[in-house]
């Protein structure tokens, strides 16, 4: 029967994780007339983007449907 060796820390490590904390930036206070400006525009730009994904996926699903009947 084997030994179970037993794992002891030699201080190596494979990796720095030196530059992996994320820093915590200052606190961003805006209104709440503000927060929906930016939602608003954030959509404004995103949408548009996402339903054009959307409409090339389903003309993509309706030709291999007819290519495929």
């Amino acid at each position: 029967m084997k030994k179970k060796v037993e794992y002891r820390d030699d201080g190596h490590t494979v990796y720095s994780m030196d530059g992996l904390q994320k820093e915590k930036k200052g606190n961003l206070e805006v209104t709440r007339k503000e927060r929906w400006a930016i939602i608003r525009a954030a959509m404004a730009v995103y949408l548009p983007r996402f339903l054009l994904i959307i409409l090339a996926f389903t003309i993509a699903i309706l030709l291999i449907y007819f290519w495929l009947k």
